[in-house]
């Protein structure tokens, strides 16, 4: 007993709990597409399908296999009906642990099209149920997330009162919860019961299991330069550094090629500020604004030259106030526009400019599995653009770009240009030492006059939607480096 307790403890801690639930497919909340979708399970998070439709395993635990766990005939007769499945074998599989219960994954094989009434049909009566008979008795349960998925649409509909199943076009998702049972628990018998009011054609649906790829989410940071200067003391004067900020001191502007008279803290109890080490810059975006920080590193200004790659490493610290509800925007990041293009729309074409800042999405919404959290990634504007504006690509590898509030995280990129006019331009992202984001394929330019011109220390809010509330962050440590920097070898 005294070695489970220990090994659920060293569970939460290291968060193989919690990521059962992150990898789980969302279903969405009206009018945020945030949930499963065509492409991704998780809209909100970009966590992408590796199929298109939909990720399932047969019960010959075969990748987009054909041999079901159930199939039923819904015969198209006009009459509205209840139709059961025997999901006995699946639900003993996610019962004894075989696999993780992400759900059952509902597909037409052959025939036309059925709709059924989902979790949110005003009829509670008509909505779906799964019968478990166990040694000790019998358990209807209700789903905790249900939806459908459409080839015709992008957009994630979990919130919709229908779930419909069609040949080659739609595909139904249900997830029940059954932590209240365990492997003692003899099942003798499941049962899926939808109810369906409308058939266009007979039909027959087959039953798998959800399973979309679930990368564990690991602890094992890899330490660059900063790990031979505790604290960062002293990395300022690595040969690889080329730039070091702490903010300790008063004309902390100064140091840079751009500076701007940020507040410097070192205790803000309203914001639940802690320290990372000493003072740092606090961030605000002021209700009714937009802008919050522009302050850069010009290379050419401070060193001569510019260079064609780089690793920029800063620390980030949202505030309790860092609430995303209305729309994205921009954090640092490294850039080449030369005050050009690359920003704004001011779209690039491989010869007038470039940039790769960072980026912030909307805070994921509740009835999502990473409910809460604050989506980070890059905003890249590079030659094979398809639209006016630059890309946005969230660093969801191992879950990692998802932040909490009042955290300190060590953030961590890096740009290789492209050789010019090929597509071999490298960005990366760590975090907390962690890799979280790799594109190998960019074409920053079509140019070598093109290089990297300014670290771009950048918060932003928008587009153009003004912040509804005052909204702070805090940065500290920043580091350029010629080579990996990781997080600080921290000595207290």
């Amino acid at each position: 007993m005294a070695i489970r307790i220990v090994i659920l403890f060293l569970l939460i801690i290291y968060g193989s709990v919690s990521f059962a639930a992150k990898n789980d497919w969302a279903e969405g909340n009206e009018g945020f597409s945030d949930g499963a979708s065509r492409d991704y399970f998780n809209s909100a998070g970009k966590l992408e399908w590796k199929n298109f439709m939909g990720d399932w395993r047969d019960a010959e635990n075969v990748e987009q296999g054909e041999r079901a766990y159930a199939i039923e005939t819904v015969v198209d007769d006009d009459n509205p009906m209840y139709v059961e499945w025997d999901v006995t074998s699946l639900v003993q599989e996610w019962v004894s642990k075989k696999y993780q219960n992400q759900g059952m994954f509902l597909r037409a094989v052959q025939g036309g099209a059925i709709h059924f009434n989902s979790r949110e049909h005003a009829n509670k009566e008509q909505r779906p149920q799964l019968i478990i008979k166990t040694n000790a008795g019998e358990k209807v349960l209700s789903p905790v997330a249900d939806t459908y998925i459409d080839s015709s649409t992008f957009r994630s509909l979990g919130y919709e009162e229908v779930l419909s199943v069609v040949v080659e076009s739609s595909n139904t998702l249900l997830r029940f919860n059954l932590d209240e049972f365990n492997q003692a628990d003899k099942i003798v018998n499941a049962t899926l019961k939808l109810f369906t009011a409308e058939q266009f054609g007979t039909t027959d649906i087959a039953v798998y299991r959800c399973a979309q790829e679930a990368v564990p989410a690991t602890k094992n940071p890899v330490y660059g330069l900063a790990s031979k200067y505790p604290n960062d003391q002293g990395i300022e004067h690595d040969s690889n550094v080329i730039f070091f900020a702490d903010f300790q001191s008063s004309d902390w502007a100064n140091q840079w090629s751009l500076g701007q008279p940020l507040t410097t803290v070192d205790k803000d109890n309203k914001n639940k500020f802690k320290p990372l080490l000493g003072k740092a810059v606090r961030v605000k975006i002021p209700e009714g604004g937009n802008g919050a920080m522009d302050v850069r590193y010009n290379f050419k200004h401070e060193t001569g030259k510019e260079p064609e790659e780089i690793y920029f490493r800063y620390y980030l610290r949202l505030a309790d106030t860092w609430n995303q509800k209305q729309e994205g925007g921009k954090l640092p990041g490294i850039s080449g526009t030369y005050g050009v293009a690359g920003w704004g729309g001011r779209t690039s074409d491989g010869y007038n400019g470039w940039s790769a800042r960072g980026a912030y999405s909307f805070t994921v919404a509740d009835n999502n599995p990473l409910a809460g959290l604050h989506p980070i990634g890059s905003y890249c504007y590079h030659a094979d653009l398809e639209d006016r504006y630059g890309d946005i690509w969230i660093w969801n590898k191992g879950y990692r770009g998802f932040l909490e509030n009042n955290r300190w995280y060590s953030i961590e990129q890096y740009v290789k240009l492209n050789t010019p006019g090929e597509k071999n331009g490298v960005l990366k992202a760590w975090i907390d030492g962690e890799l979280a984001f790799e594109k190998t394929n960019l074409r920053f330019r079509h140019t070598d006059t093109l290089k990297i011109d300014e670290i771009w220390m950048n918060v932003y809010h928008g587009g153009t939607s003004p912040s509804p509330y005052d909204q702070h962050l805090f940065i500290d440590n920043v580091v350029i480096a010629k080579k990996y920097i990781g997080p600080i070898k921290l000595k207290r």
